[in-house]
């Protein structure tokens, strides 16, 4: 299975439907319409019905604001659904807490197992992964800028002045699959992952 948020609806050359289907480990488990599979919305992998052990090509999805988008191409085109009723509530609740230490619905956390205490549930940070290996740098760390190195190349940890957002990407630009996220939501995705300490 290959990691990604952004995922290719195409199943062995047929389109499927994909929508919100539940909730495990506090993180939403996609299903599509045509097989009532349900889909890790990370990595791609079907966990539960027909379809169960297929994989998704998948991608990751950058995070930015408009302005941050403007600013690197100020001729693109913005694509906005009107959000309305409790949609908009909850995204200002959603919008508050994020920038407050986070916040998880009663709901999230009735579906959640055992967690890995090795980081508060809810530090912000990124998750990097490469290969089979999977690191999580917390947000925190990577204020001044991390650089490493991961299996002989060097890597560099960035967070953007316009959107806020944190990076990383190879000494030569290309960038590893990553993920901006919280402690829970990586560490159940990525099992025992590494954690950044400052030395590796």
């Amino acid at each position: 299975c290959h990691s990604g948020v952004g995922l290719t609806p195409m199943i062995e050359g047929k389109l499927h439907h994909f929508s919100a289907g539940g909730l495990f480990n506090g993180l939403v488990l996609l299903i599509d319409d045509e097989t009532k599979t349900y889909w890790d919305h990370i990595t791609g992998e079907a966990v539960h019905g027909p379809l169960k052990g297929k994989c998704l090509d998948a991608w990751p999805v950058d995070m930015t604001t408009v302005a941050a988008a403007l600013e690197t191409d100020p001729e693109i085109t913005l694509a906005r659904r009107p959000v309305h009723g409790f949609a908009r509530f909850f995204g200002f609740l959603h919008r508050n807490a994020f920038r407050h230490g986070g916040f998880l619905p009663p709901r999230f956390r009735g579906t959640m197992g055992p967690e890995d205490k090795r980081l508060e549930r809810m530090t912000h940070g990124l998750g990097v992964v490469v290969g089979d290996e999977a690191r999580f740098f917390p947000m925190e760390d990577i204020q001044g800028g991390i650089s490493l190195d991961w299996g002989g190349r060097r890597m560099e940890l960035t967070i953007s002045g316009q959107n806020k957002v944190p990076a990383a990407a190879w000494e030569d630009g290309e960038r590893p699959f990553q993920l901006f996220t919280r402690w829970y939501g990586f560490s159940y995705t990525y099992p025992g992952c590494a954690i950044w300490d400052g030395g590796g």
